[in-house]
Order: structure tokens, then sequence, then C-alpha cells
């Protein structure tokens, strides 16, 4: 998935769910780019279409001119791989932004123990509605996901739904 690269490590049901659509999503920017003609695109999920999405955000600028813009938005995303793979990520593509909702585990998971890393671009909504931003991979910060949803107990499943700037996702 990431050549010329070593040491990157992704979670293989996420990997394969990307790989499944790949071609196809492929062949639809494709398309899209020759009939309109934009200079950027912009990838955007929520949950496992977010982790879906995130690695179409890196396997698209492989397959595509390199004068296209890669931006991406994902809401409630699960950590996806290895600190390697965050780091590539922060190298490859600056413009990411992952937003998660008041106490939603779900981007706590899976766990840190496991070696997962978010990369950078955390925003959090906090509880009055405030959104933060965090800085760096995986920040510990109370204001953040991790300091403020430390284990699945403090989480709530209903805050993955959102809202995200009032509008609610459906799983």
């Amino acid at each position: 998935m990431f050549p010329g690269t070593s040491g990157l490590e992704v979670h293989n049901g996420f990997r394969d769910a990307q790989a499944r659509s790949a071609p196809s999503i492929l062949g639809a920017v494709q398309t899209a780019l020759s009939t309109y003609g934009p200079e950027s695109v912009a990838v955007v999920g929520h949950s496992l279409g977010g982790a879906r999405s995130l690695l179409d955000a890196v396997y698209l600028p492989l397959h595509l001119p390199s004068n296209i813009r890669f931006k991406f938005v994902g809401y409630g995303l699960p950590r996806m791989g290895n600190p390697a793979f965050a780091q590539y990520l922060d190298a490859h593509l600056p413009d990411l932004t992952h937003i998660n909702n008041k106490e939603d585990f779900v981007p706590i998971l899976p766990g840190r123990f496991l070696g997962y890393q978010h990369p950078h671009g955390e925003i959090h909504i906090q509880d009055s509605g405030a959104w933060d931003a965090c800085a760096g991979d995986d920040n510990t910060f109370d204001l953040c996901t991790i300091g403020d949803v430390e284990n699945i107990f403090e989480g709530n499943t209903s805050d993955h739904d959102g809202p995200y700037n009032g509008i609610k996702m459906g799983c």
C-alpha cells in the first residue's frame, strides 16, 4: 500500500475494506479530474468510512498527478496504524483534520497499548460546544480526546454520531 516505505503498519480490517473500493474510487476521482479540472481533492468520512477515507487520502496521491492537493477530514476516526504510519501522515498529508465529539470512545480504539497512534490534526468538541485544536499525535492533554476519554467506560456511544457542527451522523 505504501511503496518505497518500510515499517508502516495499518489495521488489517481497515486496510482490506479500503482495498476493495480503492480501484473504483480512483476511477471516479480520475473521471472528475478530467471532466472538471479541479486542483484539489477533499476526502471525508465518519467512523469506518473515515478510516477508509484516510487510507484513500494516502492511496490517491500515489496514483494521481503530483499537482493535485489533498485534504482529509474525518469524524469519529478510530486509530488505524502504528507510530510510523502516523509519522508518514504527518509528513505526507499536512491538510489532515480528525474531529472527535465529546466523550466518543471510538477515537481511543484500538488502544495505544496495542501500538496504534493517531496522526496530527485532532479537533476535540467539548461538552460546552467549544472546538479545541490538539497539537501533535495522540495528545493526552485533558482538552483532547485521550485526556478527556481515558477508557471506554468513560465514553458515551451516543456522542459518536455527533452532532458535528449541528449535523448528526448515522451508522
